[in-house]
């Protein structure tokens, strides 16, 4: 009779458990094949069943930390204090509540920020973040303004990420988050008024006395 092989999905109570392994290594051998092969030891995963959770090895636990982070940013997010904040404090907490949940893991990060195969402080990272924070307010926007929206907010994580990674003071990083948040705001009521202004201007092919561009 013939073994059974195993054929079911990644797990992720595996990779969770792996996860977990991984930041303890990673603060001292960095993100690299010997802190994963560590973490699957120390997580008591058969390296069969680490490359199940983590078909990707490094990478894919760089990504699932962003995930928790991001995650932790939604949950926040729907917690009933939140409803009667304003857009920029509700996208403020969940900033926040994005460190929070990286904040134990701050040594790892700090390693991952120079590895090759970064998938948390990197592009992909902070916008796994943005769109969790976005869809977790409820975001309705379409095409280019669902884009801009998470593009402009993956700036203000970014920024505020690499503040937090450098200081171990949360007033330094709040205060440098208000700042990005209200760099943001003046931009946007900037370009507001400015789309106001123009929409009372006068047509100017209206001005010319014809309604459609000259043909070439």
């Amino acid at each position: 009779m013939t073994e059974k092989t195993e054929t079911t999905a990644p797990s992720d109570e595996f990779r969770e458990r792996l996860l977990d392994a991984m930041l303890l290594q990673a603060a001292e051998k960095g993100w690299t094949k010997a802190a994963f092969d560590a973490a699957a030891t120390e997580s008591g995963l058969s390296a069969g069943q680490a490359m199940l959770a983590a078909p990707g090895g490094v990478a894919d636990l760089l990504e699932a930390l962003a995930q928790r982070a991001a995650g932790a940013a939604a949950a926040r997010l729907a917690a009933p204090d939140i409803r009667a904040m304003k857009v920029r404090e509700k996208v403020a907490a969940g900033v926040r509540a994005y460190l929070a949940a990286l904040e134990q893991a701050k040594p790892a990060v700090r390693r991952a920020a120079g590895s090759p195969v970064n998938l948390l402080t990197g592009p992909k990272g902070v916008w796994i973040a943005a769109d969790a924070i976005w869809s977790a307010l409820g975001d309705k926007s379409t095409d280019f303004n669902w884009y801009t929206k998470r593009m402009i907010l993956s700036g203000v994580i970014g920024s505020t990420l690499l503040v937090w990674l450098g200081t171990d003071g949360a007033g330094d990083v709040d205060a440098f988050l208000a700042r990005r948040i209200q760099n943001v705001m003046d931009f946007e009521t900037a370009k507001g008024r400015a789309r106001e202004f123009a929409s009372k201007l006068p047509d100017p092919l209206d001005l010319l006395g014809r309604k459609t561009p000259p043909s070439a």
